[in-house]
């Protein structure tokens, strides 16, 4: 008897990495780790606990340095880093001394004291504000699993390794940067998997390869078997289970639609980002570690609008970036972090903060930690000297902010003139606007900073009071409210009146809905993920501003046919 064909079903989850594929699927489970606490008896278990975490960590070590082998000369470049993340952390003297203690003083076995301490790691990262830092704890438990497993290496486990999955689907319930890399170098088509963020290590990295990838994905490796045939749209984060002829025809023509948009956005990034109507755009990056900048060609952006400190604290460090963009500007915003927050270098936080996105974050954590901030200060100036550099102060909401911060930016130079250190006394300093009360001032702000630099991301979050990292409100979260449109047309016009540059930073500035409607309000300066840039700089190219000026102020005004009218200016 023939059975009946499946019907077509359609999954959704997280949109990180664009693009589209068909294909076979390949299930790579992990599983869950299921720990029980165990004491150790005798002295001498202790020992052998102790040999066998030593073992594990060998092991786990050894795995990363042989991928971090194999990897191709033509890509080690663009990813070595996240490599490198992982072998620091498994190195990490803290981490290892914790677990080894807790082995000998607790008697615990090595998989409970492993578990622990990530436990107590991730108890520290539960209430941070800032997603980008707070998806950081993946790499710890990618961490964590790789030195499991191998504590786990007689014992029965899933199916965990990468094999034979070229050309195909790779459908996970968790995959780390590692397992990323492998699946890359296999020639891997897509990933789908049903945990993980589109700020963590993986979705950057599946971005930066411009692997097809969708995360979030609740039970996909229970609802899809070996070799079923999947359709991926990483654009629209959806899935096609048994898709009929229609469908794949239907994709099969965006694909080649996408290969040849692709070839024609390379051909584009030599030319400069001017409008038809001949206004020069200035495009930036947003980058979190120096190691980003081997992602990208230094010629094709006009700078880094915005670098996070959090996670690099070293004027060494801050000097090879200044010194790559050989020249163009490189902004670095202080330390973006509050009393929730334990970060590295020993920076220590106040309590935890019952509400921390309106806590002691951003400048007035640096204004309450003194001396952390003219240290850092100091490493911005002292990196300065080697090229073109900005300092932008975070979550500014008063004049007085801002004073205070210019005051301790003074005494941090005469320190160094103090000591005979080479550093730039010629520095501008501006502020990020992402509070309410800032983007209303901004005016007022204009006669005492050298920029405005927009924070969307934040701004969108407290002018609309939408917690945006919150699954229960975060679909309120809506970049297009005219009170969030108003707040950022004022910042442009005081830019303007005041004749200082005004950038935008956001995630708005990388998204295509949105150019056409920031350049009719008078934006000239984006700053973004380095992989958005071509596909914003081919509409900046075809646009004339000038025709559709009286439509963005119609879509600010909060016009009924706004819909429509932000339709027809994307059209």
């Amino acid at each position: 008897m023939k059975m009946n064909k499946l019907s077509p079903i359609i999954l959704s989850g997280l949109s990180v990495s664009k693009g589209i594929a068909i294909g076979k699927c390949k299930i790579i489970e992990h599983g869950q780790r299921n720990i029980e606490k165990s004491i150790l008896k005798k002295n001498g278990d202790i020992k052998k606990e102790l040999l066998k975490f030593d073992n594990a960590h060998k092991s786990t070590l050894d795995e990363l340095k042989k991928i971090k082998n194999k990897i191709k000369p033509s890509v080690q470049k663009n990813i070595i880093l996240f490599l490198d993340t992982h072998i620091l952390l498994i190195n990490d003297k803290e981490f290892l001394l914790n677990i080894r203690k807790r082995i000998k003083e607790s008697r615990y076995s090595a998989e409970w004291s492993v578990h622990q301490e990530y436990l107590n790691i991730k108890a520290s990262f539960e209430d941070m504000t800032d997603n980008y830092i707070k998806q950081r704890i993946d790499d710890v438990q990618h961490v964590v699993n790789m030195i499991i497993k191998n504590l786990r290496r007689n014992k029965n486990i899933k199916n965990t390794s990468i094999k034979n999955v070229s050309k195909k689907i790779i459908i996970t319930d968790d995959l780390s940067p590692a397992d990323v890399l492998v699946a890359f170098h296999s020639k891997c088509s897509a990933i789908i998997s049903e945990f993980g963020g589109r700020s963590s290590h993986s979705s950057i990295l599946t971005r930066s390869m411009e692997i097809p990838s969708i995360v979030g994905v609740k039970n996909i490796t229970k609802l899809i078997r070996d070799n079923d045939e999947i359709i991926i749209d990483g654009e629209k984060g959806i899935i096609i289970m048994h898709p009929d002829k229609g469908a794949k025809k239907y994709y099969q023509k965006i694909q080649l639609d996408q290969y040849k948009n692709k070839k024609e956005l390379i051909s584009i990034m030599h030319r400069d980002a001017i409008t038809k109507d001949k206004k020069q755009i200035e495009l930036m990056v947003n980058l979190e570690l120096p190691e980003e900048l081997k992602m990208l060609k230094a010629e094709y952006i006009d700078g880094i609008g915005l670098f996070r400190t959090e996670y690099i604290y070293s004027d060494n460090t801050y000097k090879k970036v200044v010194q790559r963009m050989s020249g163009k500007t490189v902004i670095f915003r202080t330390l973006d972090i509050g009393a929730d927050k334990e970060v590295p270098e020993n920076i220590q936080s106040g309590a935890i903060a019952r509400n921390p996105a309106l806590g002691l974050r951003g400048i007035r954590y640096s204004l309450n930690n003194q001396i952390i901030f003219l240290n850092q200060i100091k490493a911005i100036l002292r990196a300065a000297h080697y090229g073109n550099v900005k300092i932008m102060l975070p979550m500014i909401t008063t004049l007085s902010e801002v004073e205070h911060a210019k005051n301790l930016i003074k005494k941090a130079k005469e320190e160094l003139s103090s000591k005979r250190n080479n550093f730039s006394d010629c520095v501008d300093i501006g502020i990020m606007i992402e509070v309410p009360s800032s983007a209303v001032n901004a005016s007022q702000f204009a006669k005492h900073v050298d920029f405005f630099s927009i924070g969307t991301n934040d701004l969108v979050q407290y002018a609309l009071a939408i917690d945006r990292v919150n699954d229960e409100v975060n679909y309120l979260y809506d970049p297009f409210n005219s009170a969030v449109l108003q707040l950022i047309h004022n910042v442009i016009k005081a830019g303007k009146k005041y004749n200082i540059p005004v950038s935008l930073c956001g995630e708005m500035a990388g998204d295509i809905n949105f150019t056409r409607l920031l350049l009719g309000m008078g934006l000239q300066s984006f700053s973004m993920h380095p992989s958005a840039i071509p596909e914003i700089k081919k509409i900046i190219l075809n646009s004339d501003t000038n025709k559709f000026r009286s439509i963005v102020k119609r879509i600010i005004n909060n016009d009924a046919k706004k819909k429509e009218l932000i339709d027809r200016i994307n059209s």
